[in-house]
């Protein structure tokens, strides 16, 4: 009903009108040389962070990200439900559920003892409890998750964009100033320039590139638990079998 409060107008709800104030992106335009917020990677939680400080201009966000685009191939593909309420918020929950793959049943199976050779299913689980959640445990490609939070951040007043082939090499913190005190050195990325670096000055920088984080190891932080030594892979296949739970999430174990 907020697209109706001060009268109709016409055009597509969800494609807010831009701000006066947006960064002008074009192809020649120079990395900006403060910004409130400079987020470094844009996997799930870099976009997920920028979608949402996308919706306040007044916030000056940054999202930084070493790769020359998007992934096309994702590293994970399982979505639970309490991250479905969250694109509910978001408001491509719809559109996901329409997309992906439900996970209703987990199904179990291990070698048969009276045929070794062989597996049988050894029990069924529903896989998510009637009270735990509206919405459902689904699978979706990682790929097609980034673009729908992309979609979010171009319609988005700031119509924020990643500044891509951009990679954190060293951050440092003046801790006499308040007035943008972090200095972030960015270093061309693309193979282009190798040699060609930028400093950005924020006033906050949230580090989500992964396990091997520039900006924990710039601020002197440790990554803390235990790694686990296993290999794991996702396929894409057509599968032409007579296995009887092909549609469903199963635990084999041979």
């Amino acid at each position: 009903m907020q697209f109706y409060k001060n009268g109709f107008r016409g055009g597509n709800p969800d494609i807010k009108q831009a701000a006066p104030n947006r960064r002008n992106r074009g192809v020649n335009e120079p990395l900006p040389e403060k910004v409130d917020v400079l987020i470094a990677g844009t996997g799930p939680a870099g976009l997920c962070l920028a979608a949402q400080l996308a919706q306040f201009p007044d916030i000056e966000t940054m999202i930084v990200e070493r790769m020359p685009t998007n992934i096309i191939k994702g590293k994970a593909d399982g979505i639970n439900t309490r991250t479905m309420e969250m694109f509910q918020a978001f408001g491509f929950a719809d559109k996901v559920k329409r997309e992906t793959y439900w996970v209703n049943q987990t199904n179990f199976w291990m070698p048969d003892p009276v045929n070794p050779q062989h597996i049988k299913r050894v029990g069924r689980v529903q896989d998510v409890a009637d009270d735990s959640s509206e919405m459902p445990h689904i699978l979706i490609n990682q790929a097609r998750l980034h673009e729908l939070f992309l979609e979010v951040m171009k319609n988005s007043p700031s119509r924020l964009a990643p500044d891509y082939s951009w990679e954190i090499v060293g951050l440092t913190i003046d801790e006499t100033t308040n007035d943008h005190p972090v200095t972030v050195t960015l270093k061309d990325a693309s193979g282009v320039n190798w040699w060609a670096t930028r400093t950005v000055r924020a006033n906050y920088v949230v580090g989500c590139d992964g396990a091997h984080s520039a900006v924990r190891k710039a601020i002197g932080g440790e990554l803390h638990g235990d790694a686990a030594h296993q290999a794991w892979g996702v396929m894409d296949i057509l599968a032409n079998t007579d296995f009887p739970d092909v549609r469903q999430k199963c635990l084999i174990s041979s």
